[in-house]
């Protein structure tokens, strides 16, 4: 598989889990960085015969911004469909502080039409990976 890691975001294919796992490195704010980031994921996903089961570790992306969660909530799903062909679920690993920060939320994916979560927040990294694992087993439709 290409390496679609920069020095700040690494992506990792996990074949064993079929889940691809993005983890920011260091603290970014700007909204270009993070859209990259986004479409070095979909490129890693393709490339992993439609991975649609991302781990994304922003633990130590201490802030987002408004601009960043309204781009994620408004773009990735759609983007997701058009791409891989089906529904993306995201399990964003967070520190816990970054619950209790006053910065904005990170983003909550919702199926823009059905209207199910597509998306969760967890601080432990086994419990991300169990909720990933109970996404494809079919938790939520396709």
């Amino acid at each position: 598989m290409t390496d679609f890691s920069t020095i700040d975001f690494t992506i990792v294919y996990r074949p064993d889990l079929n889940i691809l796992v993005g983890r920011w490195m260091v603290e970014i704010i700007r909204a270009e960085e993070v859209i990259q980031n986004y479409v070095q994921l979909f490129k890693a996903a393709d490339e992993a015969h439609g991975c649609r089961f991302w781990l994304l570790d922003a633990r130590r992306r201490f802030r987002t911004s408004v601009e960043i969660t309204t781009w994620v909530n408004q773009q990735v799903p759609g983007r997701a469909l058009e791409k891989l062909g089906a529904e993306i679920r995201i399990a964003f690993l967070l520190a816990p502080h970054q619950l209790l920060t006053d910065s904005p939320p990170f983003p909550t994916l919702v199926h823009p039409t059905a209207g199910h979560p597509m998306s969760a927040q967890f601080t432990d990294e086994g419990e991300a990976i169990s909720w990933l694992q109970h996404q494809q087993r079919g938790a939520y439709p396709a």
